[in-house]
């Protein structure tokens, strides 16, 4: 019950502190153009709401079904190819390390250097599917 009424009493306050957030990043941009993420961009442009880390935090309108394709080789690809890679370096570091944990055991051994061999490969298989990709298409990977 106690969180109800401080819910209440805080309300009013947090709409008006949003509002007024609101209404002064508004006032700083031209009739021709938007407010996004803290700057202006033409009316013309898409404001995305959730950009991708490193990713664009607008598209440019009137591409089409290009704007789709925009958006993965300007902000998806990238941050899923580091996942990738910063999965297959934990997977390395794992490996190694059940090799020195293993005491001698032949079979933990033999885990181990499949688990650091299997993760070299996938890095080598990302850092190629980059390279062929940009060679078949390199304006894909063009900012």
């Amino acid at each position: 019950m106690l969180h109800i009424k401080i819910a209440r009493r805080l309300f009013p306050i947090l709409a008006c502190m949003l509002f007024m957030q609101v209404g002064t990043a508004f006032a700083a941009c031209s009739a021709t153009e938007q407010f996004c993420h803290g700057g202006c961009i033409a009316k013309t442009s898409i404001c995305i709401l959730e950009p991708v880390p490193g990713g664009p935090s607008e598209i440019p309108s009137g591409l089409g079904f290009a704007t789709f394709f925009f958006y993965i080789n300007n902000g998806v690809w990238q941050w899923a190819f580091r996942i990738g890679v910063a999965i297959a370096v934990l997977n390395g570091v794992i490996g190694g390390f059940q090799i020195v944990m293993s005491n001698g055991d032949s079979g933990k051994v033999d885990a181990g250097k499949t688990r650091f061999i299997s993760s070299a490969a996938g890095l080598v298989m990302l850092f190629l599917s980059g390279v062929i990709l940009n060679f078949i298409n390199p304006a894909a990977f063009s900012t």
